[in-house]
């Protein structure tokens, strides 16, 4: 299919050449090979001379080099623009001194040769409307070419930084395992540091909840059933959480389950809505003057309560959970440690995340 487009393409344009050159020799009065003798510019000139006497009043009528050709197409697409030709559809006076438009050329050939009979200058108004169009459609252009090369450099710095965050995270595995290993040799324990930040699902609704524990729980924006957000463990908020943990499942998310939630379940709050992170634009415009351009680096901040973990806290909306596949056990009014679903879980709260995506 795609050959035959290419050849149907190529007659249209064999003839539309063929009857430009017809045209060319009737108006003129001598032969004209197309597109060979176009890049001069002064077979355009001579032809709008001809159809509006004195458009062109000074042209080079032997140009030597590439700039004078590129000089008499000035003339021309000024000359055109005049007539109420779309400036869009005028290709640029280098392209064409540099025989890369030829096939452009042609068609305003052709489409001069329809118009002649009826060659008049545009209203001022018309021309004016014109080139604003141009203006603004050449503005949009350059907006959008700088978008993309902003976002091609975002995705190879953003590549870079995530290979070194997964450096360290590796780095502080193999070490972890390491010294449980020999300690395990020597008879002693190894106890890791201490969680940074906790994962936090509200599980019960709002009946039977006492006051204080009601005002914590809005303090924590888990205003829903299966609302979840991640909270910075200090002495006040483990205080706080003590207060709620009847009403809420408690752990400490690992680095996969943090990207898995922002990925899976990651919604920003902008303006007070619920907009879904689609992209790392969308992070990068929001976040990008606190470092964080990306995904990975929201989950570094998050797992690491680094500089701009408040920031990054913010933008995200509440964690809207499923129910957890294959339910919560014996109750969710029970603590987990009697096999029920709330109280603090530690590290076995990736099983529910897993379970609630």
């Amino acid at each position: 299919m795609t050959l035959k487009r290419k050849e149907v393409r190529e007659s249209e344009q064999k003839k539309t050449g063929e009857d430009v050159e017809k045209w060319l020799e009737k108006t003129l009065g001598r032969k004209v090979k197309v597109p060979e003798d176009l890049s001069s510019g002064t077979v355009f000139c001579e032809v709008l001379n001809k159809l509006a006497k004195g458009t062109i009043e000074k042209y080079d009528a032997s140009p030597k080099n590439v700039f004078a050709k590129a000089e008499n197409f000035k003339k021309v697409s000024s000359a055109l623009v005049k007539f109420g030709m779309t400036p869009l559809d005028i290709p640029s006076p280098m392209d064409a001194a540099n025989g890369k438009s030829n096939a452009q050329i042609v068609n305003l050939l052709a489409r001069l040769s329809v118009r002649s009979t009826s060659l008049k200058a545009a209203p001022e108004k018309y021309v004016k409307m014109l080139k604003k169009k141009t203006t603004r459609h050449n503005r949009q252009n350059r907006f959008i070419k700088e978008r993309q090369e902003t976002l091609k450099k975002m995705r190879i710095l953003g590549a870079i930084r995530a290979a070194g965050y997964e450096r360290v995270y590796k780095r502080e595995r193999e070490n972890n395992i390491k010294k449980h290993i020999e300690a395990r040799k020597a008879g002693n324990f190894f106890i890791p540091n201490e969680p940074r930040v906790a994962f936090v699902m509200r599980l019960r609704g709002i009946n039977g909840v006492p006051p204080k524990p009601k005002k914590i729980l809005q303090l924590f924006r888990l205003r829903q059933i299966h609302n979840a957000v991640f909270v910075r463990l200090n002495k006040a908020t483990l205080n706080m959480l003590k207060v709620i943990e009847p009403y809420v499942a408690i752990g400490y998310p690992s680095v996969r389950s943090i990207r898995a939630l922002l990925l899976k379940r990651g919604y920003a709050s902008l303006r007070r809505q619920r907009i879904p992170i689609t992209t790392n634009e969308l992070i990068h415009r929001h976040l990008g003057r606190y470092g964080v351009h990306n995904v990975d680096d929201m989950v570094w901040q998050i797992s690491r309560v680094g500089k701009s973990f408040t920031q990054c806290n913010r933008f995200l909306w509440p964690f809207k959970m499923n129910s957890p596949r294959g339910g919560y056990g014996k109750s969710k009014l029970r603590h987990f440690v009697e096999g029920g679903a709330a109280g603090n879980r530690m590290g076995m709260i990736n099983k529910l995340i897993r379970q609630c995506l």
